[in-house]
Order: structure tokens, then sequence, then C-alpha cells
């Protein structure tokens, strides 16, 4: 175990170990191990994050997008929603899915894996399905196909940014939900401006600054894909 985590375990005990396989059946045994400690730990916890370790989450916007929800939170299965995605149906591939298990052309609409939010009875419905699940697949590809056996629908949000980093503004920052692939200096950089007292946007400037946001991350992924091309 790295010595960083277990210092931080010990500092703030906040950290629920587990071990599972590391190979890809790892990732669905992960997600039933962490779904079946909030059922029996966190039973009147209202809301479930699922995220990643590398993913800046707004907590606070996010906190109070879902507690200003009108609708009482059931069946909330919420994210940044992956339609029509192709299920692996090669039988040499060790992440195949099965006709059985998945008979559509598409796999069932899934929210991505950088960060989703699971109310308690929709946490409790994919920790029971999962036990007809046995199948190695991608974390967020196993939840959502666990919430479609379950009957729940998974809610789009434009907020959260699915899987694409989104070039920092303090404004666009403000008012997504998330955004992946952050390091730690970079999260503290976030997490400093977003603080400040005197922080705060105002809807014009919100608006620009997701308009900025958008561009320059269309800008770093062209940058990107020019110096790969020089390389090639």
């Amino acid at each position: 175990m790295p010595e960083t985590v277990m210092t931080e375990s010990g500092r703030h005990g906040d950290m629920v170990q587990g071990y599972v396989n590391d190979s890809p059946h790892g990732q669905a045994e992960r997600e039933v191990l962490a779904l079946r400690w909030v059922v029996a730990f966190c039973p009147v916890a209202r809301f479930v994050l699922i995220t990643e370790d590398s993913v800046f989450v707004n907590l606070p916007a996010l906190g109070g997008y879902l507690l200003g929800l009108r609708r009482h939170p059931e069946d909330l299965y919420l994210g940044r929603v992956m339609h029509k995605d192709t299920p692996d149906r090669d039988p040499s591939s060790i992440l195949t899915v099965y006709i059985l298990l998945c008979p559509n052309r598409y796999l069932p609409d899934y929210c991505a894996r950088t960060a989703s939010v699971l109310s308690q009875d929709v946490v409790r419905k994919v920790y029971v399905a999962s036990a007809g699940v046995r199948a190695a697949l991608p974390a967020d590809v196993f939840v959502g196909l666990c919430a479609w056996m379950a009957g729940v629908v998974p809610t789009h949000s434009a907020r959260f940014s699915g899987e694409k980093h989104i070039h920092y503004n303090d404004c666009c920052y403000r008012y997504l939900f998330n955004t992946p692939w952050m390091g730690s200096e970079e999260l503290g950089t976030v997490w400093a401006d977003l603080g400040q007292e005197d922080g705060g946007c105002s809807l014009l400037e919100t608006y620009y600054g997701l308009v900025a946001c958008k561009a320059l991350t269309y800008l770093d992924k062209l940058s990107f894909f020019n110096s790969k091309g020089q390389e090639d």
C-alpha cells in the first residue's frame, strides 16, 4: 500500500480499502465492493458519487444542484450519458459482452466513468442486479448494465464533462460539475481559485467562460493531434 495512501487514511479517516484482482474483472468487482459498503454503512445517504482520483469534482455546485431538485430523489442515475456504444462481440476478447447479457445492437445508455451520481435506491437496485452480471466490463458499462437490468434510466447533464478534460477557466469551472485528468498541482490551483471569498461569476461571465472553455479545449485537442501527426 503506498505510503501517501496510508498517511491520508490515518490523518483524515476518510478511506475504505478493499482488495480486488488487477484484471479486467477487477473493475466490476471494485464497483460491487463499493456499492456493498454503501448499502451496509451509509443507508441514509441520499446520493452517492462515483468518480476517480484524477477527476476534479465541483462539490458545491453538484451538491447545490442535487439539494435543489424539486422531485423526490429516487431513480436518479445522473451523469454524462453515453448513447449507442457498441458492445465488444469478439469471442477472443476478455471484454466480450455476450448476446444473452446484452442482446441489442448497442449497449444500454450509461453514465461516463469519470463522475456519476446515484440516489440511494438506485445504489441498492444496481447492487442487487450485479449478482446477475458476471462479465469483465469497464466500471461505467458495468454499472449502466446493472441499472438497465433494474429498470433505471440514466439522466443526462451537460454539466458533466465525460471523458474530456476541459481547459481551465474560473467561471467555467464554477459552473461545471466535473472534469477529468487533473494533476495534483492543477487541482490545488483550481480549489484555491474557487475558494476565494470574493469569487463568483455573473450570468454573463459564466456564459463567456463556457464559450472560452469550449474554444480552448478544442484548440488543445487540435494541438495534440497536430503534435502526434508530426511525431508519426
